[in-house]
């Protein structure tokens, strides 16, 4: 009798209740952690974030065993997202259109989850979790890169695929896109083209 109790209607729609205010509190932290980093805020403290979110510390500690969790937590949530931009299949396709789609994933990945992103990778210099999470970021990143072009390299100068390879970085695109806009996906493509073109001249 007492499980049926439980499970009333009543009951249900209060649980419901309880994890809808969970999720909020939980995306309230994320979005505080991301506008205080934003603001050059990197020394943070579980009140910083809490007082940011509209929520106690008491009830950010529930919701986060640290920090540190807050960062793993807030990146999990955007990786269902991103896995197709960190893709290791490499695509049909020539070197230009090979260098185009993989252009556009990663502006895409700036453009879209870029204030998360960040938020992680000013986190890294202070807490461990972050700076694995942007070291695996850029080992997928730098395999991706391998992968999709390994028939090129087998033709070129192996110090220039690297100088290629940076180029096409995460850290080396952002600072582009931060400066092109709109532009960055034609003029990196453009430019990386004549890049693996100028190897074989």
């Amino acid at each position: 009798m007492a499980i049926v109790v439980l499970m009333s209607g009543a009951s249900i729609h209060k649980l419901d209740g309880r994890h809808e205010r969970v999720r909020k509190g939980k995306e309230a932290a994320i979005n505080a952690i991301i506008d205080l980093v934003t603001e050059g805020r990197v020394n943070l403290t579980a009140a910083d974030i809490a007082a940011r979110a509209g929520i106690s510390e008491r009830t950010f500690t529930r919701y986060f065993e640290s920090l540190g969790e807050l960062i793993s937590v807030s990146y999990q949530q955007i990786q269902p997202h991103v896995e197709h931009m960190l893709t290791l299949d490499v695509p049909v396709g020539d070197l230009p259109s090979r260098l185009k789609t993989l252009v556009g994933l990663r502006v895409s990945l700036i453009r879209t989850y870029g204030p998360l992103v960040e938020a992680v990778d000013q986190l890294s210099s202070n807490w461990a979790v972050a700076k694995e999470v942007m070291r695996e970021r850029d080992h997928v990143l730098e395999v991706q890169f391998q992968r999709w072009f390994s028939v090129e390299r087998t033709k070129m100068n192996e110090d220039r695929f690297t100088a290629i390879g940076i180029f096409l970085s995460y850290n080396s695109l952002r600072q582009l896109f931060f400066a092109l806009g709109s532009r960055t996906e034609h003029v990196v493509t453009n430019l990386t083209s004549e890049m693996f073109v100028a190897k074989s001249a």
